[in-house]
């Protein structure tokens, strides 16, 4: 399959305009203090059957077993360059590469590696003319009402390092895609540092519920000061998954 310059292995077509909703949320990272919000866009997302079944319908010669087939030999071709170190152009689309997650201890530790993807111009040309359709304002509000640090007792917002915490409040039950506890480190002004930095709870919760967390703080934790931020789907007592991505931001907590 030729792969030039001027015609690369994905040749993006126009199509019509569609629309999505969104949902704003309070700004609780708000670095000057002022009230604002920002949008969540209601996913609505096409599935890998999705996808075959309209590249199936642009060549419509090809049979949809060779696009399944020519699609995996494509994912496997891009996860094995991934995991030899390289970065990894994807068509019009953007490029793939590897980065490094979160802060280490001292200049000897190695830090975690992560996946990201730079999207083009052309990706984001793509979804400029998409209608926004309605806005709503998220009106869920938990709270944490209670931060106790289980080795000392402490509930003054310190933390011991490599120790395990207790939260109480309302909300809080954790569940759904994407959703999960991290720790969001703080710069010397206090303004919570991009979560390429963040740091996300992995261990099994001994208390997951709408008014009690209870989990050890991560390994790679070091010290200093952060915000522990949950995100979740559930929604109070009943179990029900919201659609949205909900948020509970604590206030500031110091590790050592």
């Amino acid at each position: 399959m030729a792969n030039t310059e001027n015609n690369s292995f994905i040749k993006l077509q126009e199509s019509a305009n569609g629309r999505v909703s969104v949902k704003l949320q309070k700004n609780h990272f708000s670095k000057d203090g002022t009230e604002n919000f920002f949008g969540k866009v209601e996913r609505v997302t096409f599935s890998a059957q999705n996808i075959l079944d309209a590249m199936a319908s642009e060549i419509p010669l090809v049979d949809l077993g060779t696009v399944t087939s020519v699609l995996n030999c494509y994912t496997n071709t891009v996860l094995k360059v991934l995991s030899n170190g390289n970065a990894v152009k994807f068509g019009e689309l953007g490029l793939f590469y590897i980065a490094g997650k979160g802060a280490v201890e001292n200049d000897k530790t190695k830090p975690n590696l992560t996946v990201k993807f730079s999207p083009s111009q052309t990706l984001r040309d793509a979804v400029q003319n998409v209608e926004i359709s309605s806005v709503s304002l998220n009106k869920f509000e938990g709270e944490i009402t209670k931060i106790q640090d289980i080795t000392t007792g402490n509930t003054d917002g310190t933390l011991t390092l490599k120790g395990s915490v207790l939260l109480e409040g309302t909300g809080l039950k954790v569940g759904g895609e994407n959703s999960g506890i991290y720790f969001a480190p703080l710069n010397e002004d206090k303004n919570v540092l991009t979560e390429a930095e963040w740091i996300k709870v992995e261990t099994t919760l001994v208390f997951n519920q709408p008014s009690k967390l209870l989990f050890s703080i991560p390994e790679s934790v070091i010290n200093g000061s952060y915000k522990i931020v949950i995100r979740t789907h559930i929604f109070g007592r009943s179990n029900y998954a919201r659609k949205e991505l909900l948020e509970v931001i604590s206030d500031v907590v110091t590790v050592a």
